[in-house]
């Protein structure tokens, strides 16, 4: 059997935890605690600002980690527009719709919004002929929806129906935004590495979200700021960012799109535990039986699908390495 095809069955029968499964909950739980980072950041920012301070921030990060670990900028004339695309569509649109969106709803609507990122990224993906799936890991992709929809309904927040249509809609949008650049970034990262094409789609995309930003980082009351909320900055742009997004693009490379969206579904869960301790939100019994039901969805997706492409055994051990 040779290497290719060696890659190409660990990939279709690997259901135990591999280290990029390690490095994606690591991802889910940076993502989860950075809730309670953003609210504490946005009591004394403004949330363009905000997200124009901690966008640029990472950008900076990861094309200094670009540069660190020997990686050059080049790229063919070609592939350098699908980037500048996939960054417009990531950093720009994506972030903007992102942060307007949650200031237009509440948080039980845009937890279930956000949500069917995954079902979006399998269907877009399989449109693609990227992956496949069996009954399995269609059946886990809605059961772990499902678990979501049990923490929404049995939170303190609960859902609202009709005055929040904007910005339930431009979290749609961000949505879409998310599960296309999800899988359109599948050949980058392939061909770039995660971290090189990482780099380059915020470098073209990030420019774009700071003008975007800018006048509301004029208009920001920086006397107001207390070190607290440049704490949430700091975490946000750091690891919520920066190491992040080269971890997700890293999870598309190895295990494929969906695979790497449906651990998003950890992130509500990571954010309810956090949450107890830190704003005193205690769990309900319907919400903690909605986690259950999101890890067995993530089992039966694991076990489901099949990724198209193997990996490059030598790029990802430099990858691993480099984020370890």
């Amino acid at each position: 059997m040779t290497d290719a095809a060696k890659t190409a069955t660990r990939i279709r029968s690997g259901t135990g935890l591999s280290s990029t499964d390690l490095l994606l909950l690591l991802m889910a739980l940076i993502w989860g605690s950075n809730f309670t980072a953003i609210k504490y950041s946005l009591e004394d920012l403004q949330p363009m600002a905000f997200n124009g301070l901690r966008m640029s921030a990472a950008t900076v990060l990861v094309a200094l980690a670009a540069r660190i670990s020997g990686k050059d900028f080049r790229v063919s004339r070609t592939d350098l527009w699908k980037l500048t695309g996939l960054g417009l569509l990531a950093n720009t649109c994506y972030q903007s719709l992102f942060i307007i969106g949650m200031s237009h709803t509440r948080a039980g609507n845009a937890a279930l919004i956000l949500s069917t990122t995954p079902l979006f990224t399998a269907l877009y993906g399989r449109l693609r002929k990227h992956e496949h799936f069996t009954a399995a890991g269609i059946r886990g992709l809605l059961l772990a929806f499902a678990g979501i929809v049990l923490i929404v309904f049995s939170g303190h927040e609960g859902l609202s129906l009709g005055e929040t249509v904007l910005g339930d809609a431009l979290l749609l949008g961000a949505t879409i935004c998310w599960s296309l650049y999800t899988v359109g970034s599948k050949r980058m990262v392939h061909v770039y590495g995660s971290t090189k094409a990482t780099a380059l789609m915020m470098i073209t995309g990030t420019p774009a979200l700071f003008l975007i930003c800018l006048p509301t980082l004029i208009r920001q009351n920086w006397s107001a700021v207390r070190p607290v909320a440049w704490a949430g900055v700091i975490f946000s742009a750091l690891f919520a960012i920066a190491l992040a997004y080269v971890i997700w693009n890293h999870g598309v490379r190895k295990l494929g799109s969906t695979r790497t969206a449906v651990f998003g579904y950890i992130t509500p869960v990571v954010a309810m535990i956090v949450a107890w301790p830190t704003l005193g939100e205690v769990p309900t019994f319907g919400q903690v039986a909605g986690a259950v039901v999101i890890i067995t969805g993530l089992y039966l997706v694991r076990g489901g699908m099949t990724t198209v492409h193997p990996a490059d055994e030598e790029e990802d051990r430099l990858e691993e390495a480099s984020l370890a």
